[in-house]
């Protein structure tokens, strides 16, 4: 695997610490990720449940499983990325290239990188609701990030897109400027946000270099 070096806020001190966003990753690196993480998935779940809380209040992934997701790394449009940091893996996200195109201005019908999956580790989820705080904070913006990057690779300039769980969609439009286009009826009604060229230039010159 390769990769490049950032720096992630650990919330209990204050501190950052260092990180590693590294790529091409195999069935086997979300395998091992997985088998950390699901651990983390049922002990939430259970408290969720002890703590008598609303399931509109439920992380929105709580039931997803890298092991199977991973299976989409057979084809060759799919890339793996994680996060790294203090020897765990703090966040996961698989990539496609070759499948989906543009639907914002001028790029419309152009190819873009499409994050097909995002997720970062259950202990970084805030879940007010059990009194949990984020161990980390920054693991989403640096994948989301490497994504970008990875669309200029691919000469793409840019361009992203994705279609959002309702949880997040503060994030994509917020923090990372995203455009919300559509509702997709064929993706469970999910918002459809893209990335153009000029807010993934503005993205990585604010806070991605």
């Amino acid at each position: 695997m390769s990769g490049r070096a950032v720096e992630i806020l650990r919330t209990h001190d204050d501190a950052f610490v260092p990180a590693f966003v590294h790529d091409s990753l195999s069935r086997a690196d979300f395998v091992l990720a997985e088998r950390s993480w699901s651990d983390e998935r049922t002990r939430i779940h259970q408290e969720l449940l002890a703590g008598d809380v609303s399931r509109a209040e439920w992380p929105q992934s709580i039931h997803w499983d890298w092991t199977k997701k991973a299976a989409h790394l057979a084809r060759l449009e799919v890339s793996g990325y994680g996060l790294v940091a203090e020897s765990a893996w703090q966040g996961l996200m698989l990539t496609k290239t070759a499948s989906q195109f543009a639907r914002l201005g001028d790029d419309r019908g152009k190819p873009i990188v499409y994050i097909d999956y995002l997720e970062v580790a259950p202990w970084n989820w805030p879940l007010s609701g059990i009194g949990q705080r984020p161990r980390y904070r920054g693991i989403g913006t640096f994948l989301f990030i490497q994504a970008v990057r990875q669309s200029f690779e691919e000469e793409f300039r840019g361009r992203i897109g994705l279609h959002s769980l309702p949880q997040a969609e503060d994030f994509y439009r917020t923090v990372l400027g995203m455009t919300a286009l559509e509702r997709d009826p064929s993706k469970q009604n999910l918002m459809y946000f893209e990335l153009s060229r000029e807010q993934a230039r503005l993205l990585l010159e604010e806070g991605g270099r």
